[in-house]
């Protein structure tokens, strides 16, 4: 599972650089570079509730190579489109919509999944590695090397990725276990969406993690969406160079990911949180003001340490108090809020920049951040959380 997600995270990372430097190839609008994240992140909003409720219903391994094969075949189509020279903009807000809707269908399958594999006390350490490596292929290795590829043969990133979820799929496919949860039965997709819907809400401490991280990547996915041209246009950085420039991101991600559990060990899952949240926004704060692209990249580092570290004690949270018959309608109800927001904020970061400038996009996220930081501080705290642990293993 873990090889498989750090060879899938690879493929991706090499695609990920490129893709926007394909869109600011294409145009130089902010608000149609912003349009294929929007396309990225609509799947989470239209689709993740059926899609969680599936990964409930189905075998967890078979849907989770399916799910590699077809992204090969998008990603494929793709390289060669490019190829021929014929991708155009919406070619690529259609690929990226389609891959993040399969990814919908992954994703909650491959959360659920790791609670049979793993015991719940060893969650955090089980997410630290997995996010420390895919941290390593997806935002270290594969940004760069995406970057170089796309400059060299524009078509070669994609050509990459697909074969990435291509191992990734043999991979997934040599694991025994099969993760299928006890299915649910003759009661219709809407009920069995219900349920994982009114279990997340009935459970506070979740709720406040749910509009923290809707907060979270609502600014985020704002600042991503324009980071391209923050790049070429604040920076002066070359398109070359718009992959190291993620690398920041990648070694305070791999800082933030390995930490977290021991760091969560002494200090507690509330003070993690808390101290995440605060460094996010005087990072955001500091990005609006600089247009040093060395003092940009130690506070992008920041910002993937913060982020890193909260998805590590967030995730194994949510996976320690939540059943496993309920695992991937509650996983893709948290994410339907908190990945379904991603759209808006793509077109927000997009809509600000071309009417503000690029640095009030970074102004905006501070400010939003904080603002959700301090109404969910109270549920937040390190007592309340453990009180949400014994609610539901007590």
């Amino acid at each position: 599972m873990w090889s498989a997600s750090v060879v899938s995270r690879l493929g991706g990372g090499v695609a990920g650089a490129a893709t926007p430097l394909l869109a600011a190839s294409i145009t130089r609008d902010p608000r149609q570079v912003a349009l294929v994240t929007v396309c990225a992140g609509l799947p989470w909003l239209l689709l993740s509730l059926h899609t969680g409720a599936l990964a409930d219903r189905w075998d967890r391994r078979r849907t989770m190579w399916l799910c590699d094969l077809a992204c090969a075949v998008l990603f494929a189509g793709l390289a060669g489109a490019v190829l021929a020279g014929a991708a155009g903009l919406a070619l690529l807000c259609a690929v990226a919509f389609a891959a993040a809707a399969v990814g919908t269908l992954f994703d909650s399958s491959a959360q659920a999944a790791l609670p049979s594999l793993v015991p719940r006390p060893l969650l955090s350490a089980a997410n630290s590695r997995l996010y420390v490596g895919t941290v390593m292929a997806g935002l270290f290795v594969g940004p760069p090397v995406g970057s170089w590829l796309f400059t060299s043969a524009s078509w070669s990133p994609f050509a990459v990725d697909a074969l990435s979820f291509l191992g990734s799929a043999a991979l997934v496919l040599a694991v025994r276990t099969r993760f299928r949860a006890p299915a649910p039965t003759g009661r219709g997709l809407g009920r069995e969406i219900g349920d994982g819907v009114r279990w997340l809400r009935s459970h506070r401490q979740l709720r406040s993690l749910v509009l923290l991280l809707t907060a979270w990547n609502l600014t985020e996915t704002a600042t991503v969406s324009i980071l391209v041209l923050y790049s070429l246009e604040r920076l002066d950085l070359a398109p070359s160079s718009y992959g190291l420039l993620l690398t920041s991101v990648a070694v305070g991600g791999v800082v933030g990911a390995a930490g977290a559990p021991r760091v969560e060990r002494r200090v507690g899952t509330g003070t993690v949180i808390a101290a995440t949240v605060v460094a996010t926004v005087l990072a955001d704060v500091g990005l609006a003001l600089t247009s040093d692209a060395v003092v940009a990249g130690v506070l992008l580092g920041v910002v993937g340490l913060a982020a890193f570290a909260f998805n590590v004690v967030s995730v194994s949270y949510r996976q320690s108090v939540v059943p496993d018959e309920l695992q991937g309608r509650v996983s893709s109800a948290y994410r339907f809020a908190t990945w379904g927001i991603n759209p808006v904020g793509a077109a927000l970061g997009g809509v600000v920049a071309a009417a503000a400038g690029l640095p009030a996009v970074f102004w905006g996220a501070a400010a939003v951040l904080a603002l959700a930081g301090a109404l969910t501080a109270s549920q937040l705290t390190d007592r309340r959380l453990a009180a949400g642990v014994t609610e539901q293993t007590g």
